[in-house]
Protein backbone atom coordinates (compact mmCIF):
# COMPACT_ATOMS: atom_id res chain seq x y z
CA UNK A 1 0.00 0.00 0.00
CA UNK A 2 1.30 3.46 -0.90
CA UNK A 3 1.23 5.39 2.36
CA UNK A 4 1.83 8.61 0.46
CA UNK A 5 -1.52 8.31 -1.32
CA UNK A 6 -2.98 11.07 0.84
CA UNK A 7 0.20 13.12 1.25
CA UNK A 8 -0.85 16.76 1.35
CA UNK A 9 1.75 17.43 -1.35
CA UNK A 10 -0.86 16.13 -3.78
CA UNK A 11 -2.94 19.24 -3.07
CA UNK A 12 -0.33 21.18 -5.04
CA UNK A 13 -2.25 20.14 -8.16
CA UNK A 14 -5.44 21.75 -6.82
CA UNK A 15 -6.13 25.47 -7.47
CA UNK A 16 -5.52 27.64 -4.42
CA UNK A 17 -9.10 28.93 -4.33
CA UNK A 18 -10.42 25.35 -4.23
CA UNK A 19 -8.16 24.52 -1.28
CA UNK A 20 -9.20 27.65 0.61
CA UNK A 21 -12.89 27.04 -0.17
CA UNK A 22 -12.57 23.53 1.24
CA UNK A 23 -10.90 24.92 4.35
CA UNK A 24 -13.70 27.46 4.85
CA UNK A 25 -16.38 24.75 4.62
CA UNK A 26 -14.59 22.34 6.97
CA UNK A 27 -13.74 24.91 9.65
CA UNK A 28 -17.13 26.60 9.58
CA UNK A 29 -18.72 23.16 9.96
CA UNK A 30 -16.33 22.18 12.76
CA UNK A 31 -17.20 25.18 14.95
CA UNK A 32 -20.81 25.60 13.81
CA UNK A 33 -22.20 22.07 14.02
CA UNK A 34 -22.24 19.61 16.90
CA UNK A 35 -20.97 17.02 14.43
CA UNK A 36 -17.85 19.13 14.29
CA UNK A 37 -16.85 17.30 17.48
CA UNK A 38 -16.05 14.33 15.23
CA UNK A 39 -13.80 16.26 12.85
CA UNK A 40 -10.08 16.95 13.43
CA UNK A 41 -10.42 20.72 13.19
CA UNK A 42 -6.91 21.52 14.39
CA UNK A 43 -5.34 19.48 11.59
CA UNK A 44 -6.87 21.75 8.93
CA UNK A 45 -4.87 24.93 9.72
CA UNK A 46 -1.78 22.81 10.39
CA UNK A 47 -2.19 21.30 6.94
CA UNK A 48 -2.54 24.80 5.52
CA UNK A 49 0.76 25.65 7.19
CA UNK A 50 2.39 22.68 5.50
CA UNK A 51 1.02 23.87 2.18
CA UNK A 52 2.47 27.33 2.78
CA UNK A 53 5.88 25.78 3.42
CA UNK A 54 5.89 24.09 0.01
CA UNK A 55 4.55 27.14 -1.79
CA UNK A 56 1.03 25.89 -2.54
CA UNK A 57 -0.90 28.47 -0.49
CA UNK A 58 0.27 31.96 0.56
CA UNK A 59 0.61 32.31 4.34
CA UNK A 60 -1.65 35.33 4.88
CA UNK A 61 -4.67 34.04 2.88
CA UNK A 62 -4.28 30.72 4.72
CA UNK A 63 -4.47 32.38 8.14
CA UNK A 64 -7.29 34.76 7.19
CA UNK A 65 -9.40 31.98 5.61
CA UNK A 66 -8.99 29.69 8.63
CA UNK A 67 -9.72 32.45 11.16
CA UNK A 68 -12.76 33.90 9.39
CA UNK A 69 -14.30 30.50 8.65
CA UNK A 70 -13.89 29.26 12.22
CA UNK A 71 -15.29 32.49 13.65
CA UNK A 72 -18.25 32.44 11.25
CA UNK A 73 -19.13 28.91 12.33
CA UNK A 74 -18.97 29.87 16.01
CA UNK A 75 -21.15 32.94 15.44
CA UNK A 76 -23.71 30.82 13.62
CA UNK A 77 -23.75 28.35 16.54
CA UNK A 78 -24.40 31.23 18.96
CA UNK A 79 -27.21 32.57 16.78
CA UNK A 80 -28.72 29.11 16.36
CA UNK A 81 -28.75 28.41 20.10
CA UNK A 82 -30.34 31.77 20.88
CA UNK A 83 -32.95 31.36 18.19
CA UNK A 84 -33.90 27.85 19.31
CA UNK A 85 -33.55 28.82 23.00
CA UNK A 86 -31.59 25.64 23.61
CA UNK A 87 -28.01 24.89 24.57
CA UNK A 88 -27.38 22.31 21.87
CA UNK A 89 -29.40 24.03 19.16
CA UNK A 90 -32.08 21.34 19.11
CA UNK A 91 -34.83 20.62 21.59
CA UNK A 92 -35.07 17.02 20.39
CA UNK A 93 -31.42 16.37 21.17
CA UNK A 94 -31.68 17.90 24.62
CA UNK A 95 -34.85 15.98 25.48
CA UNK A 96 -33.11 12.73 24.53
CA UNK A 97 -30.21 13.30 26.92
CA UNK A 98 -30.11 11.29 30.18
CA UNK A 99 -31.03 13.33 33.25
CA UNK A 100 -27.54 13.05 34.70
CA UNK A 101 -25.97 14.40 31.51
CA UNK A 102 -28.59 17.13 31.32
CA UNK A 103 -27.69 18.30 34.83
CA UNK A 104 -24.01 18.34 33.88
CA UNK A 105 -24.71 20.39 30.76
CA UNK A 106 -26.85 22.86 32.70
CA UNK A 107 -24.19 23.17 35.40
CA UNK A 108 -21.41 23.84 32.88
CA UNK A 109 -23.64 26.34 31.08
CA UNK A 110 -24.39 28.23 34.30
CA UNK A 111 -20.67 28.41 35.05
CA UNK A 112 -19.90 29.65 31.53
CA UNK A 113 -22.57 32.35 31.75
CA UNK A 114 -20.84 33.88 34.76
CA UNK A 115 -17.76 34.67 32.62
CA UNK A 116 -18.90 34.50 29.00
CA UNK A 117 -16.06 36.57 27.53
CA UNK A 118 -13.36 34.32 28.98
CA UNK A 119 -15.21 31.19 27.85
CA UNK A 120 -15.76 32.60 24.37
CA UNK A 121 -12.10 33.54 23.96
CA UNK A 122 -10.40 30.56 25.59
CA UNK A 123 -12.91 28.03 24.30
CA UNK A 124 -12.10 28.85 20.68
CA UNK A 125 -8.49 27.85 21.17
CA UNK A 126 -9.23 24.24 22.11
CA UNK A 127 -10.51 21.54 19.77
CA UNK A 128 -13.90 20.15 20.80
CA UNK A 129 -14.55 22.98 23.25
CA UNK A 130 -14.49 25.30 20.25
CA UNK A 131 -17.68 23.60 19.05
CA UNK A 132 -19.39 23.77 22.46
CA UNK A 133 -18.31 27.21 23.73
CA UNK A 134 -20.70 29.34 21.61
CA UNK A 135 -23.62 27.28 22.84
CA UNK A 136 -22.56 27.61 26.45
CA UNK A 137 -22.51 31.42 26.33
CA UNK A 138 -25.61 31.79 24.14
CA UNK A 139 -27.92 32.38 27.11
CA UNK A 140 -25.60 34.97 28.65
CA UNK A 141 -25.92 38.74 28.31
CA UNK A 142 -22.98 38.84 25.91
CA UNK A 143 -23.99 40.88 22.88
CA UNK A 144 -23.71 39.30 19.47
CA UNK A 145 -21.40 42.01 18.12
CA UNK A 146 -19.12 41.67 21.12
CA UNK A 147 -19.05 37.91 20.68
CA UNK A 148 -18.22 38.36 16.98
CA UNK A 149 -15.16 40.45 17.86
CA UNK A 150 -14.01 38.06 20.58
CA UNK A 151 -14.41 34.98 18.40
CA UNK A 152 -12.65 36.60 15.44
CA UNK A 153 -9.67 37.67 17.56
CA UNK A 154 -9.46 34.24 19.22
CA UNK A 155 -9.79 32.49 15.86
CA UNK A 156 -7.05 34.73 14.48
CA UNK A 157 -4.68 33.74 17.29
CA UNK A 158 -5.58 30.06 16.86
CA UNK A 159 -5.17 30.11 13.08
CA UNK A 160 -1.90 32.05 13.20
CA UNK A 161 -0.40 29.63 15.73
CA UNK A 162 -1.43 26.42 13.95
CA UNK A 163 -0.62 27.58 10.43
CA UNK A 164 2.80 28.61 11.71
CA UNK A 165 3.27 25.20 13.36
CA UNK A 166 2.31 23.52 10.09
CA UNK A 167 4.81 25.65 8.18
CA UNK A 168 7.51 24.65 10.64
CA UNK A 169 6.64 20.96 10.32
CA UNK A 170 6.40 21.08 6.54
CA UNK A 171 9.73 19.38 5.86
CA UNK A 172 8.67 16.09 7.46
CA UNK A 173 7.14 13.68 4.93
CA UNK A 174 5.62 11.42 7.60
CA UNK A 175 3.77 14.36 9.14
CA UNK A 176 2.47 15.50 5.76
CA UNK A 177 1.12 12.02 5.09
CA UNK A 178 -0.52 11.78 8.54
CA UNK A 179 -2.21 15.14 8.02
CA UNK A 180 -3.49 13.95 4.65
CA UNK A 181 -5.23 11.03 6.32
CA UNK A 182 -6.59 13.31 9.07
CA UNK A 183 -8.71 15.11 6.46
CA UNK A 184 -10.66 11.90 5.69
CA UNK A 185 -13.00 11.94 8.76
CA UNK A 186 -13.60 15.67 8.40
CA UNK A 187 -14.62 15.43 4.75
CA UNK A 188 -16.64 12.25 5.42
CA UNK A 189 -18.69 13.80 8.25
CA UNK A 190 -19.46 16.94 6.24
CA UNK A 191 -20.42 14.92 3.15
CA UNK A 192 -22.68 12.53 5.08
CA UNK A 193 -24.39 15.44 6.84
CA UNK A 194 -25.17 17.19 3.57
CA UNK A 195 -26.35 13.92 2.01
CA UNK A 196 -28.67 13.27 4.95
CA UNK A 197 -30.15 16.76 4.66
CA UNK A 198 -30.78 16.38 0.93
CA UNK A 199 -32.35 12.97 1.43
CA UNK A 200 -34.60 14.30 4.21
CA UNK A 201 -35.78 17.29 2.20
CA UNK A 202 -36.39 15.25 -0.95
CA UNK A 203 -38.45 12.54 0.78
CA UNK A 204 -42.09 12.25 -0.46
CA UNK A 205 -43.56 13.17 2.92
CA UNK A 206 -41.60 16.42 3.16
CA UNK A 207 -42.14 17.27 -0.48
CA UNK A 208 -45.89 16.90 0.06
CA UNK A 209 -45.72 18.98 3.21
CA UNK A 210 -44.06 21.79 1.32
Amino acid sequence: MNLNLFDVDRLSAVPVWVVLAGVVVLLAFESGSLLGLFTPGNSVPITLGVLTSIGVVPWLPAVVSAAVASSMGAQWALWRSRRSKTILGSGRIESALPRTLTRVVLGVTASAQSRPRAVAAAGHLVGGIRTIAPRLVAASTLRRREYAVISLVAAGVWATALVSVGAWLGDHTAIRTALGYAWIPAVTVVALTQLRRRTRWSSPELVGAR
